[in-house]
């Protein structure tokens, strides 16, 4: 087995960038929204209701399916389906881990057999475990696919024996809090606020949206994407704006394309001092 040795810096060339994205967040924050307007995408809904979810986004006509057993979730990961769309969305993986992954490590037999709780479909300890390796080893192998990759996951809090919260993070199980964001470039959060269009005036309120792009404390999030050390390319806020497009999948990755391939510095008018000349040259002719 021979290794192949490439260079970081095809990885962000306008053609070859892929975005593989985390997004968390409570019901009713714009997750499925936002995913739904990514570059060509494919959808595997897994929610609740009518259209396991899509009903929201309805009018963007968008394909999907509806994965219902552990086949159909491997069949995705591997790329099988949606061959030909630039992104693939799993909306959500939270729900998916309450379903049929649960199903899939409930029909594994234990050696000290069925607790009346496993048989009626409740999981034990153990089989978190396994819920929890079965739904990584997939993810793993989606984040492989040269496509970008949307995860959507519901938001949970952690809190320490005191009721002081220590950490919010993607509602998995296992190790999968912490496992999960560790595997995606971008982990981003979903959240609501009211605000006022005119200061001190109740009838102006309305909800904003917008997206923790970084680690605060609190939430388990991050972005890899950096125009250098330090500087980050996403602001730590950014809004979702649905009607204007502020903050949607493709605004956002056309900031990171753009931030990773500035426009080159126009020409020195002719006549201007370098113009013209080599970079060794432009030295000798400044020192005149």
């Amino acid at each position: 087995m021979s290794l192949e040795i490439r260079n970081s810096s095809t990885l962000i060339r306008p053609d070859r960038f892929r975005w593989k994205v985390l997004i968390v967040g409570r019901p009713g924050t714009g997750k499925t929204s936002w995913a739904s307007r990514s570059i060509n995408p494919g959808i595997a809904a897994c929610e609740t209701g009518h259209g396991d979810g899509m009903l929201s986004v309805a009018r963007l006509g968008i394909d999907y399916v509806q994965p219902s057993s552990i086949d159909d979730f491997k069949a995705i990961c591997s790329g099988r389906i949606f061959p030909d769309k630039d992104t693939i969305v799993l909306d959500s993986i939270s729900a998916m881990t309450r379903t049929f992954v649960k199903d899939y490590a409930l029909s594994f037999p234990r050696q000290r057999g069925d607790s009346p709780k496993r048989k009626s479909g409740v999981p034990e300890l153990d089989d978190y475990g396994t819920i929890g390796e079965v739904t990584r080893s997939l993810l793993s192998q989606l984040l492989d696919l040269d496509k970008n990759i949307v995860v959507t996951a519901i938001e949970k809090t952690e809190k320490d024996e005191n009721g002081v919260v220590v950490g919010i993070g993607p509602d998995l199980p296992g190790q999968l809090f912490l496992g999960a964001p560790a595997m995606f470039d971008s982990v981003l959060y979903f959240k609501t606020r009211k605000k006022l269009r005119i200061p001190g005036n109740a009838n102006s309120a309305y909800t904003e949206y917008y997206i923790i792009t970084e680690n605060d404390g609190f939430h388990v999030g991050k972005d890899r994407n950096n125009a250098g050390p330090g500087k980050s390319i996403l602001q730590r806020e950014e809004i979702f704006d649905l009607a204007t497009g502020a903050g949607s999948f493709s605004a956002l990755h056309a900031k990171i394309v753009a931030a990773y391939n500035p426009a080159p510095p126009p020409p020195n008018p002719p006549g201007s001092l370098g113009s013209g000349l080599l970079p060794s040259e432009r030295v000798a002719a400044a020192a005149l």
